[in-house]
């Protein structure tokens, strides 16, 4: 099954969501996060899943039902500290849809006091065929919290994401929208001193347009380390970083997130890996991570406006 899920069409259980996660790594942070002990590396584990209260298991679904999409792509939304949740949750059925022509919102709800917008995008974002299947068009999730200016879109790639967020500003009846540059002004540095540990891959982009080089790539000697190496220390990426002639395309590292889901290794708060592009507003999760883990991050974000 992939995820995320649209609920207004799939009725799929608790148990079987739970199932069909990647791994058990997967299934482990997603009940952390749901605060359920279980050993997933149990013979007996279905079985147990299945003595589960319904609350538990509501509570387990709610981590990993719109968490699918590892890559998020962030935006400052004009006029959305005003839409209220009654406002955002009450008007599925009430509004026009591009349906066949392009994307279409299916369903928006309240949940861990945040608002999701669950929408079918046509693979190449925009769609002029009269007839599309279902397995054309994905479902994606843009998530805020009511009373701020921040939607997370969560999608497969750019124009998937500039998609959404055109059927979600249709929607709420907004009219502009931009996508977060983690280069501006402030932003880079009070966001890296906020979560990144280090990063252990840099790629940045030659603006000389006089030079026959396009990209400058930094790696860590053990770029895989569980303790990553920063390579920023080193200093002759200091000097690549301070260069009037090169800009910071994108980053590989760890991030540090307080959530309550742990390394299955070291026992220690769990430490996500994380790719980032900076002029383009996004972040891509390297592994499967729960709901808590991507809202926590959406904070971290918002916060560093």
């Amino acid at each position: 099954m992939n995820l995320p899920i649209d609920p207004s069409e799939n009725h799929t259980t608790p148990q079987e969501l739970i199932q069909t996660l990647p791994s058990k790594a997967a299934r482990r942070r997603v009940l952390q996060a749901a605060d359920i002990s279980i050993d997933v590396d149990d013979r007996s584990f279905a079985d147990t899943l299945d003595e589960l209260s319904q609350i538990e298991l509501r509570r387990a679904a709610s981590q990993l039902r719109f968490a699918g999409d590892r890559t998020v792509y962030y935006y400052q939304v004009d006029g959305l500290r005003q839409v209220s949740p009654d406002g955002a949750t009450g008007q599925i059925g009430d509004v026009g849809s591009q349906g066949a022509y392009g994307p279409e919102v299916q369903t928006a709800i309240r949940d861990h006091d945040r608002i999701y917008i669950v929408c079918n995008v046509p693979d190449t974002g925009s769609q002029t065929q009269l007839t599309i299947s279902k397995e054309n068009r994905p479902t994606t999730v843009a998530t805020f919290k009511p009373r701020t200016q921040l939607l997370a879109v969560r999608a497969s790639d750019d124009s998937t994401a500039d998609a959404t967020l055109q059927a979600v500003l249709s929607y709420l009846g907004l009219d502009d929208a931009t996508r977060i540059s983690f280069l501006d002004t402030g932003f880079r540095g009070r966001f890296e001193d906020a979560c990144v540990d280090g990063y252990s891959t840099l790629r940045l982009r030659n603006t000389n347009p006089r030079d026959t080089s396009r990209e400058i790539e930094v790696r860590s000697k053990d770029p895989e380390a569980g303790n990553i190496a920063d390579v920023r220390t080193d200093a002759i990426v200091e000097d690549l970083l301070q260069r009037g002639d090169t800009e910071l395309n994108a980053a590989t590292g760890l991030v540090t997130v307080s959530t309550d889901v742990r390394s299955m290794e070291h026992g220690e708060p769990l430490h996500p890996r994380v790719t980032i592009g900076f002029p383009d507003g996004w972040v891509a999760f390297e592994q499967f991570v729960p709901e808590q883990i991507l809202i926590e991050f959406d904070n971290l974000v918002r916060d560093s406006l």
